[in-house]
């Protein structure tokens, strides 16, 4: 049983230590967004998101099996995503 504690005990120990990590690269609760917050904010799908992270064209901090998505990385994906268009007699193009 102690051997099961102390197993426990160090899960949590990486977990907290984690856990700061992510909140000291966090300046305030609305730089970080979660799968939800992208998806209703956004318009995507959760199977698109799961896309662009697994083609890692969208960063993420993850702990266990929650993922939030930090400003930055909200912003980088938009400039590395954005399309300029030009007006060409009348007709926008990209």
């Amino acid at each position: 049983m102690n051997l099961k504690f102390l197993e426990l005990f160090k899960e949590l120990t990486e977990i907290k230590k984690t856990f700061e990590k992510v909140l000291s690269e966090i300046r305030s609760e609305e730089d970080l967004w979660d799968n939800a917050d992208i998806i209703k904010n956004w318009k995507v799908s959760e199977r698109t998101l799961a896309d662009w992270r697994k083609k890692g064209l969208i960063s993420y901090v993850q702990v266990k099996s929650k993922i939030w998505y930090p400003q930055d990385a909200r912003e980088c994906f938009l400039q590395n995503h954005f399309v300029k268009v030009q007006l060409n007699e009348g007709r926008a193009e990209s």
